[in-house]
């Protein structure tokens, strides 16, 4: 859907609701990689300043999460600038997108949004080169799993299962997730007091009750239950709702989230590629070729892999990592860049994903990009 109609949505949410609003949306689209980064911090200034006045300031927001301390700055500077800040969530705001939430005086979740728990997810790479990710909570899980369920509480016994553990886990990642899970309670805490008053110790229980009440970092949190969490969920409001969820579908349309993004399929899409991709044909030799006819085969065969190995075809791709747009300025996150494969002797295909480009950039309302100063 195109930047123009986009953006006449988003006018008719700011007429409804007589304020000024921000969408900021990351990729959820399978196959694009896209969470909430300290490089949209800049973009937001921009989108601030070009507010001309007003106290109150709506944020539509869709996202799976990503850096705590980003979403903190994003609301920071937000209340630096208006007296109140309500975030609109029409589809999904996980993770760190939950955490932004938290700072507003006001959540608007339409019946299909969901927000999500705030437990921080470590990524590990593992000796086999694979990564492994997991959360300080799995690490208390697997402790009470021992003493509760197991039930082992002599000493060496459980120095040895420990001893097991950190052969698997670094203790210096441990006492990472450690930290990055205070560090979520906090960040919690500290947006929840934004607009909570100084009820410490109410917005400590929310920020942990939503931090360590859950059995899993993809647990989704409905309008029914973010409010039993005393979550400040905004009342049914079908005339927004409905003007949210149009919002959501031109960007679900723009950057193409309901459309996997496979990059080998993605180049076997290119009919001249696809060829070059073609295994070579059975090689049918006479049970009585002498050895030298045997050997011509062979080579020729060999010969034309290779050539296919020297002459590969490159199919170029552009993903939308992320928006962030208003009726008055548009940006955007944009990754280029081009694809080559080949099929070893062997027959497997190997394929090289090479970006050549990475960037925020503005956006025109012709929908022309154009490099950010």
């Amino acid at each position: 859907m195109e930047l123009r109609e986009r953006q006449k949505r988003y006018r008719a949410i700011e007429d409804y609701r007589a304020r000024s609003l921000i969408v900021y949306a990351t990729s959820t689209r399978q196959g694009v990689p896209a969470i909430i980064a300290g490089d949209v911090v800049r973009e937001f200034v921009d989108q601030i300043d070009a507010i001309p006045d007003g106290q109150q300031v709506d944020v539509l927001m869709n996202s799976t999460g990503g850096d705590a301390l980003a979403a903190w700055k994003l609301m920071s500077i937000l209340r630096e600038r208006f007296q109140e800040v309500s975030v609109l969530v029409p589809f999904m705001a996980f993770s760190a997108a939950t955490l932004f939430a938290l700072g507003a005086e006001q959540i608007v979740m339409h019946p299909h949004a969901s927000l999500g728990p705030i437990d921080p997810q470590v990524t590990i790479r593992q000796p086999d080169g694979t990564d492994r990710q997991f959360s300080y909570e799995d690490v208390g899980a697997f402790l009470r799993f021992l003493t509760t369920e197991v039930k082992i509480s002599e000493q060496v016994y459980v120095s040895a299962v420990i001893e097991k553990l950190f052969s698997v886990v670094d203790p210096l990642t441990v006492g990472s997730t450690k930290r990055a899970s205070e560090l979520s309670s906090s960040v919690g805490e500290r947006l929840l007091l934004m607009h909570m008053g100084e009820d410490k110790a109410r917005a400590r229980q929310i920020a942990e009750n939503l931090n360590k009440s859950f059995f899993a970092h993809s647990d989704a949190v409905s309008r029914s239950r973010g409010k039993e969490l005393q979550l400040k969920i905004a009342d049914d409001d079908k005339q927004l709702e409905k003007l949210m969820w149009e919002a959501y579908l031109g960007l679900e349309s723009y950057m193409e989230l309901r459309k996997p993004f496979h990059p080998l399929q993605h180049f076997l899409a290119n009919p001249q590629a696809a060829a070059t991709l073609q295994p070579p044909a059975p090689l049918a030799i006479p049970p009585n070729a002498p050895p030298q006819s045997v050997e011509g085969l062979w080579q020729a065969t060999m010969q034309t892999l290779m050539n296919q190995v020297r002459r590969p075809v490159e199919v170029e791709y552009s993903i939308v990592n992320a928006v962030l747009e208003s009726t008055r300025a548009c940006s955007e996150y944009r990754t280029k860049g081009k694809l080559s494969a080949f099929r070893a002797p062997n027959g497997q295909i190997q394929l090289c994903v090479t970006d050549t480009e990475g960037a925020w950039k503005r956006v025109d309302a012709a929908g022309f990009a154009a490099a950010t100063a």
